[in-house]
């Protein structure tokens, strides 16, 4: 990786992963806008495993 050509080919790549992804994380904003909103959003979560907790 260094050249122009793969540089666009790596970026091109990463805006393919994210439009796949899109739904996904709008899905997960919207849970998170919606327990806002009814004030069920947890304000001190216990980290998972997997984040050391």
């Amino acid at each position: 990786m260094g050249t122009h050509d793969d540089i666009k080919a790596f970026l091109k790549d990463l805006e393919l992963k994210l439009k796949k992804e899109m739904p996904r994380i709008r899905r997960e904003i919207k849970v998170y806008e919606d327990k806002l909103e009814e004030g069920t959003l947890n304000m001190s979560p216990t980290p998972s495993p997997q984040f050391g907790g």
